[in-house]
């Protein structure tokens, strides 16, 4: 068996074998999957870090033997903070959650290329997992994705669905959530409705189903901490009675908080 390892900043994963078909994850540089299928120059793969499994072009990815794919994961230990490197004279820019090789002063790219970071922060991920915890989720989701569009299917600042920036944010704390809301739904330790906390996490159903489809941080004064395609991107906006997110008050349906403070 082989596996990819994501060399462009986003690779989408798509639903079908087509640039026409639905984004529903995205593989970000550095990230890697097993590849289960191929038809043409597309890979179907499953995702090493939460085992989803869509469809990537073999365009934006390198396809390397299993153990290559495992020396790149126990080498990769920095995350990108939202860097640009420079490659040569040639500007790269790497998102967050960007998972690169750190040698000193000099990062190493999945393609072996060495580049020097001009902008922004890579650090290990051990110091990034600090000072990542060193603040409350819904703060640092906050501050990471600020102005950042609704993208389904995004998982980073460059556009990013609701469950991509839950991922994201914890991803960074160090604790890997699945991808989807209705699965991350089952994370964490349950919380009643009439007990919820600044960072817990909140799961809604459908407009016009059970099934839960969004999900946000509890923020501050009755607040919600969320990427909302209502309104374009991340927000935090109040859900008290009159204001334009209080209908979600109906749709509630779960409360899991994931850490203690």
């Amino acid at each position: 068996m082989t596996a990819i390892i994501a060399r462009a900043a986003l690779a989408p994963m798509c639903a079908e074998p087509s640039l026409r078909a639905e984004q529903t994850n995205q593989l970000v540089l550095g990230e890697t999957a097993a590849v289960l299928e191929t038809a043409g120059e597309w890979r179907k793969v499953q995702t090493g870090l939460d085992r989803y499994v869509g469809w990537v072009h073999a365009g934006y990815c390198a396809e390397v033997a299993d153990d290559d794919a495992e020396a790149w994961r126990s080498q990769a230990g920095a995350w990108s903070l939202g860097a640009v490197v420079k490659v040569g004279e040639q500007r790269v820019r790497l998102p967050l959650r960007a998972r690169i090789v750190l040698e000193g002063e000099t990062i190493r790219l999945p393609d072996g290329r060495p580049a020097k970071v001009v902008e922004g922060t890579v650090a290990p991920s051990a110091q990034a997992v600090a000072a990542a915890r060193a603040k409350a989720p819904e703060r640092w989701a906050a501050e990471y994705f600020a102005g950042a569009p609704y993208e389904w299917g995004g998982v980073t600042p460059c556009g990013v669905d609701c469950s991509g920036v839950v991922q994201t944010t914890f991803l960074a704390r160090g604790t890997t959530l699945p991808r989807d809301s209705s699965q991350q739904a089952g994370c964490g330790a349950p919380v009643m409705l009439d007990a919820i906390r600044p960072g817990d996490l909140l799961f809604f159903r459908g407009e016009s189903s059970d099934r839960i489809t969004h999900v946000a941080f509890a923020g501050e004064a009755d607040t919600l901490v969320h990427s909302t395609v209502s309104l374009g991107g991340m927000v935090q906006e109040p859900w008290l009675p009159g204001s334009r997110a209080a209908p979600l008050r109906d749709r509630l349906v779960a409360v899991r908080r994931l850490e203690e403070r």
